[in-house]
Parts: C-alpha cells; structure tokens; sequence
C-alpha cells in the first residue's frame, strides 16, 4: 500500500507508477524533489527505484484555533499546503474544530468555523488523503468541562458529538481523536483517575456514535498529560474491553519528565495498553519557543534527531505531530520522512528539505546557519543582554541572508519558506547586535520590517491571540540576564554558586 516505482521508459520516458491514488502522489514527490528547477530549464534527478512507507499512519495535525494560520488563512493557501504535505508523505490530515470557544453550536462564527474547517478536509480528500477530527471527551460549549456522571451531561454531550458528526458527513471522517485534557477532565469520585475512567467512559460512547456515521472509521485514544499510574491502569481497562479503539496516541516523545519516564519504561516492557498500535505525538510548535514562532522558521533539529530516537526505542508506529502553524514546516517533513524509512537520518532529510524548498546553491551555507538557529532561545530575549560568541553568531546569520539572496531566482525569494527563513535570520542579527529596539522600548524599523513581513504571511489579524502572533517578547519581567543559548552542542556552562544545604 502505498508504495510507489520511478523507472526508465523508452525513449528516454520516465514513469512513476503509484500501488494505489497515494502511491502515486508520493512518487510525484520524489520525482519532483530529486529534479533540479532553473529559469526556463528542468533536468529530471536520476534515482530509479521502489519506495514504501515503513509507518502505516502519518497523520499531520493542524490545529485551527487561536487565530492561526490554520484558522486565518485563505482556502486556497491551506489547500496547496496540503498538497505539499503530501508530496512529502503524509497520508492523513486531522484537524481540530475549536466550537468551545463559542456559545453554542448554532453560532455564527461557529458554523464559519465549521466551514472553513470542513473545507479543509474536503481538500485533503480531493488529493486522496485520508481525515481525521480531533474531539475532547467533555468538553462543552464555551469549554466548560462537564462531568458525565452529573444528570443529563453525559446524553447533552452525546448529543453535541453528535451535531459534530453531521456538520462532518459529507467529508466521510476515516478517524476521530479522543482528547481527555486541555480541554478535558474531571477530578470527582466517579471519574477519577479520569485518563482510565472517566474519560474511557464517555470516548467509548463516543466511538460507537462516530461508527454510526462512519463505519469503517477508526478511534485514536489521546493520552496527552497523562500521569504514569493513568497509563499503568489502562492496562486493565483496555485488556478487559478491546476492540473499540485501534490505536493509542502517546505523550509527546521527551514529554513530563517523572510520570512520562515511568509509562515510557511500561511501554518497552510490556508493549501498549490493549496491544492498541501506538502513536507518538511530537511537540514542534510551541516548545522553546514564545510567541510559537514569533520570530520566523523555527529549526529544532537536534531535538527532533532526540525525539524521533525515543519513538524507535519505544516502538511507536505511527505518528501525528502536533502543528500551529507554517513556521516549524521542517519539522513536519522531518518526522514523515523519517518514519517513511527508518534508514535515513535527520542530515540527510534536512538537505533534501533545503534543496527541494529552497534552491541546491544555498548549500552548505544554510545548513551551517539552521543548525546555529536551532541553538538559539527563542523565549523572553527582550530584556536580555547577549555574550559576544550569541552576538557573532546573530550577525552570522544575518550576514548569509544578505549574501546568498542576491543570487537567487525570483521565485525563491519570493517564496514564504524562504521568507521565513531570511526574515528569521535577519531579526536574530538585529536582536543580538543591539538593533531591534528603540531607547524607549519600541521596535526599530529593521525589525519591524521583519515582522510585518511574518505577520502577513501567518495572516495575522484580530482574531490571532498573542502566543501566536509575531514579535519579540519577555514573557516575564526579568533583569538584564546574559544569555548563553543552552543548546549549543559542547558549551560548558559555569556552575551556579550556592551554599549547600
């Protein structure tokens, strides 16, 4: 399944032949990816070969909430991103339809969300995509947490779920993905622990109503914030009761460090709760990071090499990173690919990434430069003075913008990876070099050049919320605190002098 065949033809064809609709498009894919583009010229890469992905399920999550991207942006932009999501692997999109925010169902800014969210998985289909929606288990309009226990919530939340269903029909869900916290939970006598209890009691309801609308669809059971002793029970509760949910959608990889330790070393010996198939859920949006993406494209590579080794040791299968937006494009591609075979390391993915989405001259400077990017903080730097190896390493970056662009074709400049890019590296040398802010505090015209640009392109109105709109922020009133980036690989950072206790 779908797996696809680049091969030599006569007369110098070249045919791509796809073992299913998926298949093809994912050979399409590499065919494109492996081509070198010049102004008026196409030259056709040489691999010839067969490809299948090793990951049955490869679900991309775009989340559509908080005036993001996702949320804001024409149909026709969401759409095209979709498409090159695929061509770079993935095979599901799964969405979120955020209707807690309103008072009721019957809004109108509810059923516009609707819309929108629905057109979007109406496009994934057109390319042959599979869907999927994510619900919270009690979560009610306005995002009260309603207990299910309590008269007459469990039918209204049933009945809700089931509202959803209908606005979805004509999309014809292939999953659905039950969420127990944030938003989610109930800490009362008859729910707790509400991760093996509670919420497993009203998912299954749910799961019964969704194949009522979509019968051959399947469940995915969110264990996001779980405690270790939740994941211990589901053990019981699942061996007891299976068959109703198909896969088991983990923490993300590094997770909470105490509780998630214990239910990853539960995992390696014992296999997943239910035997259900187990997904990882890896964080690319929002850590490290304030405002998420506040800055431009974010390259975490590094940790995504750490995350992708954890989801191995622990036998994940499939995966569905976690997105709020365009700005951590790289780590999507990341994940899919290295999932499509297990062979190929994170390197070796990037290039193919900076190549492809940029243009092959900007090697191997770029590569240089996003691994410099991924060393820096991107959190409350307002405030904050810079050592002078953080300062040369700004101007560093900058300095290659201003080098490389130049050279560029005018569609590569144009391009918003590239303007990400660029203006990501432009706004860490003004920042680091002292030239992002005015005396009185406000944004110098280089910076706010940068991001103006940014926020264009995130399609950023009134409707985006703060941690999710372009800017240079202290999250917290601090001191002037040097920084030395505490990523930087083979930086001895000196101890913190202290009595002992």
């Amino acid at each position: 399944m779908e797996g696809y065949e680049i091969a030599d033809g006569k007369g110098g064809e070249i045919i791509i032949t796809g073992n299913d609709e998926r298949g093809l498009l994912y050979g399409v894919g590499a065919f494109l990816r492996a081509a070198r583009f010049q102004p008026g010229s196409f030259a056709p890469g040489a691999w010839r070969g067969k490809s299948a992905p090793e990951s049955p399920l490869r679900i991309a999550y775009l989340a559509s909430h908080t005036g993001n991207w996702y949320e804001n942006a024409p149909h026709e932009a969401v759409q095209r991103y979709i498409e090159e999501l695929g061509l770079w692997g993935y095979n599901t999109v799964m969405i979120c339809c955020a209707t807690e925010q309103f008072a009721s169902f019957s809004d109108p800014k509810a059923q516009k969300l609707i819309t929108h969210v629905r057109s979007i998985l109406e496009a994934s289909k057109k390319i042959g995509l599979k869907t999927a929606l994510v619900h919270c288990g009690n979560n009610t309009a306005l995002g009260t947490h309603a207990c299910p226990h309590k008269p007459g919530v469990r039918e209204r939340l049933l009945r809700e779920w089931t509202e959803v269903l209908e606005a979805f029909r004509p999309v014809a869900l292939d999953y659905a993905c039950f969420w127990p916290y944030d938003n989610g939970g109930c800490n009362c006598e008859f729910c707790r622990p509400w991760g093996s209890n509670g919420y497993i009691s009203i998912c299954k309801e749910m799961a019964a109503k969704f194949r009522e609308f979509n019968p051959k669809g399947e469940v995915i059971l969110s264990s996001w914030r779980f405690l270790a002793g939740e994941w211990h029970n589901l053990y019981d509760v699942l061996g007891k009761d299976p068959g109703w949910a198909q896969y088991m959608l983990a923490n993300s990889c590094r997770g909470f460090p105490d509780d998630v330790a214990k239910a990853n070393a539960e995992t390696i010996a014992r296999g997943t709760p239910g035997k259900l198939t187990l997904m990882c859920f890896p964080e690319i949006s929002m850590a490290g990071m304030y405002p998420w993406g506040g800055r431009g494209a974010a390259f975490r590579t590094e940790a995504v090499k750490a995350d992708i080794a954890q989801a191995r040791k622990l036998g994940v299968a499939s995966i569905m990173p976690y997105s709020e937006g365009i700005y951590e494009d790289v780590s999507k591609v990341l994940w899919v690919q290295a999932f499509w075979n297990s062979k190929r390391s994170v390197d070796e993915i990037l290039e193919e990434y900076v190549r492809y989405e940029y243009d092959p001259q900007v090697l191997p400077g770029a590569l240089e430069v996003i691994k410099l990017l991924g060393t820096m903080q991107e959190v409350s730097l307002k405030s904050k003075k810079f050592s002078a190896l953080e300062t040369q390493r700004g101007k560093q970056c900058g300095d290659f913008v201003e080098q490389i662009e130049p050279k560029f074709p005018a569609h590569v400049r144009a391009s918003w990876r590239w303007k990400l890019f660029a203006n990501r590296c432009r706004l860490e040398s003004c920042l680091r070099q002292g030239r992002a802010f005015k005396p009185d505090g406000a944004y110098t015209e280089e910076a706010k050049r940068c991001l103006d640009e940014i926020s264009k392109i995130y399609c950023v109105d009134e409707r985006t919320l703060p941690f999710t709109k372009p800017g240079i922020l202290d999250r917290k009133a601090g001191g002037k605190k040097q920084v030395v980036d505490d990523e930087t690989p083979g930086v001895k950072h000196p101890k913190k002098k202290g009595k002992a206790k």
